[in-house]
C-alpha cells in the first residue's frame, strides 16, 4: 500500500497572478501574463479537496503570487489550507515581497500553526514595509526569513521562448540537468497543477503547443480520481515534459542577475 502513495516534495499555490511589483525576470512572469486572476475562496475549497484526494501527502507548501497579501481573500484561504495540515509534513511557506504590511488577523492565522514559514524578502527601496513585517513575525513567535542580497540567491532569465531543444534526448537532458524539474517543484494556477511555473505560463498564455497531458485540472470534477491519481503518476514519472523543449531551466551554468529589477 505504501508503494501506491503519492508523495510531492512541494507545491506552490499562486492565490494570485496581481502584484505590486513588475520584476522583469520574474519566474512566474506575473507582470507579462495578459489577464490577472485571484483566487477565491470557493476555487481553493475544489482545489485543496480535489489535490488532497489525489496527493496522500506533500513536504511543503508555498502561498505564492504575485504578491499574496494582494487576494481579497487570503486569511480564509489560509485558514482552509491549515484544515489540511495533516498532510503537509514539513512546512507551508508564505512569500511577500515587502511592499504591504502584515495584519493583525493574517498573524495570528501564522502564529496557529506551527509548520509556518513566512519569507519576507526585501528588494530595498521596493519593499517599505519587510523589515517592518520581519519584526513583527519575530514578535508573535512564527518561522520567518529576512532575504536581502546578502543571502538571496540570484534570479535567471527565462523569457526567452524559443524552441531550444529539438529531439526527446536533448529535451531529457535539459529535463536532468534543471534544479526546477528533478526538484518536482510542481505549481497550481488556475485550478491546474503544472510541472513548474514556466510551464504554466507558457501553457496558459498559448506560447507553446501542448496537450493536456502536460498538467493536472484539478476542478474537472468528471474524471474519476483514480484516473487523475494516475495521471499525475505519469507526469512524476516522465523524463521531461513539453515545456522543457523550450526552457534552459536552471542549471549549474544558469546566469545570475540581481533581482527584483523592474521593467
Amino acid at each position: 500500500m505504501e508503494e501506491n502513495k503519492i508523495i510531492l516534495p512541494s507545491t506552490s499555490i499562486m492565490v494570485t497572478e496581481a502584484c505590486t511589483l513588475k520584476c522583469k525576470l520574474c519566474l512566474a512572469f506575473v507582470p507579462y501574463y495578459k489577464k490577472h486572476f485571484h483566487m477565491n475562496l470557493q476555487e481553493a475549497e475544489a482545489i485543496f479537496e480535489r489535490y488532497f484526494q489525489i496527493v496522500d501527502e506533500v513536504e511543503k507548501i508555498s502561498i505564492t503570487g504575485g504578491e499574496p497579501l494582494l487576494n481579497p481573500e487570503l486569511n480564509s484561504i489560509l485558514k482552509l489550507l491549515y484544515d489540511y495540515s495533516d498532510k503537509i509534513t514539513k512546512e507551508i511557506i508564505f512569500i511577500t515581497n515587502g511592499t504591504i504590511p502584515l495584519s493583525d488577523t493574517t498573524l495570528e492565522i501564522f502564529a496557529s500553526n506551527k509548520k509556518t514559514k513566512v519569507i519576507v524578502n526585501n528588494y530595498c527601496d521596493l519593499s517599505p514595509h519587510a523589515e517592518e513585517n520581519y519584526r513583527r513575525l519575530c514578535e508573535w513567535g512564527i518561522n520567518a526569513i529576512l532575504y536581502t542580497e546578502d543571502n538571496r540567491y540570484g534570479w535567471i532569465d527565462c523569457r526567452n521562448h524559443n524552441l531550444k531543444h529539438k529531439t526527446q534526448e536533448a529535451c531529457e537532458q535539459q529535463a536532468q540537468e534543471c534544479a526546477f524539474f528533478q526538484g518536482k517543484k510542481y505549481v497550481i494556477d488556475r485550478g491546474n497543477l503544472y510541472t513548474c511555473t514556466r510551464a504554466a505560463y507558457r501553457i496558459q498564455e498559448n506560447i507553446i503547443p501542448y496537450t493536456e497531458d502536460a498538467f493536472l485540472n484539478l476542478l474537472e470534477r468528471e474524471m474519476p480520481i483514480e484516473l487523475q491519481r494516475k495521471k499525475l503518476k505519469m507526469l512524476l514519472t516522465a523524463k521531461s515534459t513539453i515545456s522543457c523543449a523550450y526552457c534552459d531551466g536552471l542549471t549549474e551554468k544558469s546566469v545570475k542577475y540581481k533581482a527584483a529589477e523592474q521593467l
